[in-house]
């Protein structure tokens, strides 16, 4: 045998070495994608009951507390509340915002499952603007959801203050 011929046979035998690699690194990208599209799911998951617990949460104030129940609906219906009670239902807003905001932000990222939050839907949620449609919720707007929210989510919000909300179900 001559050089050439080794050198040929070397040849195909690198083009060989070359292509199983090919294969084998593949194979790893496409392992590395399931397990990164597990990862992801399980993101979103985590990102949904987490956003589901607040949501509960925000809930159960109204169905524990039978005090701030009067709270509630003095503050819906614009009735006089003392300082506490303004205080409390100022900060039960700030709680309904957050939440509000925690599903923006999640949707926005692609963290929460696909068709679960709606941008426009999030930003004119019934619910939250029945709440800053009321005399402390429009004070609470004014002067301090500035402080605590940005001003992407406040201006995204405020077209949808002081629409006719009596086609929303009540809470």
């Amino acid at each position: 045998m001559n050089w050439e011929a080794l050198g040929a046979i070397g040849e195909i035998i690198g083009a060989a070495a070359v292509l199983a690699t090919l294969f084998y690194l593949a194979a790893q990208i496409k392992m590395q994608n399931r397990q990164l599209k597990k990862s992801n799911d399980h993101a979103r998951a985590q990102t949904s009951v987490q956003i589901n617990d607040q949501a509960l949460e925000f809930v159960d104030i109204l169905m524990r507390d039978k005090e701030f129940v009067e709270i509630y609906r003095k503050g819906l219906s614009n009735q006089p509340l003392n300082e506490n009670e303004v205080v409390q239902f100022s900060y039960f807003i700030v709680r309904m915002a957050g939440l509000l905001e925690s599903n923006v932000t999640a949707a926005k990222a692609g963290v929460s499952f696909e068709g679960d939050y709606d941008v426009e839907f999030l930003y004119g949620n019934p619910f939250m603007h029945k709440l800053i449609n009321t005399d402390v919720g429009e004070r609470w707007f004014k002067e301090d959801a500035s402080m605590l929210f940005s001003e992407e989510f406040l201006s995204n919000i405020s077209p949808h203050r002081n629409k006719d909300l009596s086609s929303a179900a009540s809470a």
